[in-house]
């Protein structure tokens, strides 16, 4: 009974060791690459992609439905302007009673 027993040892050992050796290489991998780019370099990287495909994305909508996009235009600016209006129709009209 012992035999098997330390032929299953053995056999793990041997799994032990070339999983670590695996992982090793694998590791010295990840080491040369963060090297070569670092992590922010890296992060710069996916936020510059992430925000070009949400500029295509907006682009994209904007040919396909001008019309909400020029009256969201200016439904922004009449409200942004709304004060100004307002004393130029008070001008205009008198002020309100």
């Amino acid at each position: 009974m012992t035999a098997g027993l330390e032929a299953k040892v053995l056999a793990d050992k041997a799994l032990r060791d070339t999983t670590k050796l695996t992982l090793d290489k694998r590791l010295a991998q990840v080491k040369l690459d963060l090297e070569a780019r670092g992590v922010a370099g890296r992060v710069a990287d996916e936020f510059v992609e992430h925000a070009k495909m949400v500029y295509d994305e907006g682009a994209a909508v904007a040919q396909e439905h001008p019309g909400i996009i020029g009256g969201t235009i200016a439904a922004l600016m009449l409200w942004i302007l709304r004060n100004p209006i307002i004393a130029w129709l008070d001008a205009l009209l008198g002020p309100r009673r």
